[in-house]
């Protein structure tokens, strides 16, 4: 069974175990707590194990844009990614744009996230060298791209 909730501080340690950047990245584990502590983390557990988390934020152009969605190893292609973002959609007001971005070479998320309703509206180069970041939207409820 799968089950969406706030993360809490008592979920940090589970969320650094299934995260393969954060089990060696201080920065990772410090935007993990801040996430937390904003209250902008929220996991998926599949029989009472953590799954997967996403961070829901506003921080690009104080818009709602999932900063981070990570599935864990052993839970990938199960459909723990479309619940959370699914999870995201329900949380965005109506009226508002969702945003979010991949690596271009995220084969999965680039294919899950038209599914989902967003289109790639562009790039930024240089953040991984040879492998820009492309940014993807999500129009709000019955609008369409201008």
């Amino acid at each position: 069974m799968l089950s969406l909730r706030l993360a809490t501080a008592a979920d940090i340690d589970a969320l650094i175990a299934i995260d393969h950047v954060a089990t060696h990245s201080a920065d990772r584990r410090e935007a993990i707590a801040e996430w937390i502590a904003l209250g902008q983390c929220h996991l998926a557990e599949r029989d009472g194990a953590v799954a997967g988390y996403v961070a829901l934020t506003r921080s690009f152009f104080r818009s709602p844009f999932i900063e981070m969605l990570m599935v864990g190893a052993a839970f990938r292609r199960t459909g723990i990614g479309r619940a959370l973002i699914e999870h995201c959609v329900s949380l965005t007001p109506p009226a508002e744009k969702l945003w979010t971005s991949t690596n271009e070479s995220n084969t999965p998320m680039r294919a899950l996230l038209p599914q989902l309703g967003f289109a790639q509206t562009g790039l930024f180069e240089h953040l991984d060298e040879g492998d820009p970041e492309l940014i993807f939207l999500r129009w709000p409820s019955g609008a369409g791209a201008s």
